[in-house]
């Protein structure tokens, strides 16, 4: 293996803030508002030109309720626009459903609304947003991180702060500062959107979106469909399905199941987005050549990316079990994604080892294997998005680590700010 050797270069100091969220998902977005309201100055850099994450860039649209903390924020503020939840008595139902987090009780929202709202959320607050740029990397010292560093196409650049917040899906700054993470493989969706579908007629000669599942399988092994990824669900991800969204004749397709090991590796990651691509624009056509409802039906949107469901997760001051998640007895719960449902997350599971300075939100969180398939949906991201970002905030204001955080306090502020445990 051939390597360069880079020149030594000074990296010019962008901005110097209390708190630096890295990722701008539903999480980031999440930990920036609540840092920012509990008095901190905040900055969110994200790759994208837009906020949302995996959620509205790989039309992960449709999501259980948004319906404790800051995702009653969120869902307010998209209802306003009809973008969410059309139906009020199915997502009253699915609030005391044990199946909140199921097919079931998925609720469809509109991710162009949504991109606009989450904005407007953290202008609203005074954060400051840098789009189209990559955190590549962290000076360290005793401990904690002083800088991040980050890459835009105006070259290397550095930001300051005093608490940084991991926002990224992957724990990219937990490792770029040297805390212990794992690599899990989950299976890769790639999304599409089919609009003019007359739902009513395929829903009546398929009776469940679920049934396209057996449609394809056949298709597959009568050699009429060429689809080389899975069908079948998998870590909560239902395999092949569908499902209505918000707007009428439209629907969201998952298009299979794409396995890796190596979906780190850029080249990998290549191969990913041209085989799932391929295979969603060829399930497109399937369906509209072979399914009841689908005749007048157009592909109307892929996703911008692939769904990679996890790639990271911390090894955190505590790994909870799928059994401690569900039932949710933790002395330091500071997460609660939904009204009326024990599911919880402690505040040990945000926090990494090794770095005294960063908190953790999202999808990489620690936590067993077995109930991360949960844990990584959208209300969940928003909940540890938002714990994590007051105690960042508190974190500055007491001039104390992330570790020592006062718990109880940091459930008082979250109660006061909407959060019911």
């Amino acid at each position: 293996m051939e390597f360069i050797t880079e020149p030594e270069r000074r990296t010019q100091v962008i901005e110097d803030v209390d708190v630096l969220v890295c990722g701008g998902g539903f999480a980031g977005v999440a930990a920036a508002v609540a840092a920012a309201r509990n008095g901190a100055s905040v900055m969110l850099i994200e790759r994208y030109g837009f906020l949302g994450g995996l959620a509205t860039g790989a039309l992960v649209i449709t999501t259980p309720p948004l319906n404790n903390g800051i995702n009653r924020e969120i869902a307010r503020r998209l209802m306003k626009w009809g973008s969410y939840a059309p139906d009020a008595a199915q997502e009253a139902a699915t609030e005391s459903s044990d199946d909140v987090d199921g097919l079931s009780g998925l609720l469809p929202y509109d991710p162009e609304t949504t991109k606009i709202e989450l904005v407007r959320m953290l202008q609203d607050q005074q954060v400051k947003i840098l789009f189209h740029a990559y955190v590549v990397g962290a000076a360290c010292s005793d401990r904690h991180i002083e800088a991040a560093m980050v890459e835009t196409k105006a070259g290397r650049s550095a930001v300051r702060a005093r608490v940084f917040v991991d926002a990224t899906g992957d724990a990219d700054i937990a490792v770029h500062a040297g805390a212990p993470v794992r690599e899990v493989t989950r299976p890769i969706t790639m999304m599409f959107n089919m609009a003019d579908v007359d739902t009513e007629k395929a829903l009546g000669h398929l009776g469940s979106w679920n049934a396209l599942k057996q449609v394809v399988r056949d298709a597959v092994k009568t050699g009429s469909l060429n689809l080389t990824q899975g069908i079948d669900p998998d870590f909560g991800a239902p395999g092949i399905y569908a499902a209505n969204l918000i707007h009428k004749g439209q629907i969201g397709v998952w298009g299979g199941m794409l396995y890796s090991d190596r979906i780190l590796d850029p080249v990998e990651r290549t191969r990913a987005e041209i085989t799932t691509r391929d295979e969603a624009f060829i399930l497109a056509r399937f369906l509209k050549a072979n399914v009841p409802g689908f005749e007048n039906a157009r592909l109307e949107q892929m996703s911008t990316e692939v769904g990679v469901r996890a790639t990271r997760n911390l090894e955190g001051r505590y790994v909870p079990t799928k059994e401690e998640i569900v039932h949710g007895r933790f002395p330091d719960t500071v997460v609660r994604p939904y009204r009326r449902q024990n599911l919880a997350v402690p505040y040990r599971s945000l926090v990494p080892k090794k770095v005294e300075n960063l908190v953790v939100a999202g999808r990489c969180i620690s936590a067993d294997d077995a109930i991360m398939g949960r844990l990584r949906l959208i209300p969940v991201c928003s909940a540890t998005g938002e714990a994590a970002g007051v105690a960042a905030a508190m974190a500055v204001a007491q001039k104390t680590t992330i570790p020592d955080v006062d718990v109880a306090q940091l459930r008082e502020k979250l109660a006061g700010q909407g959060v019911e445990y």
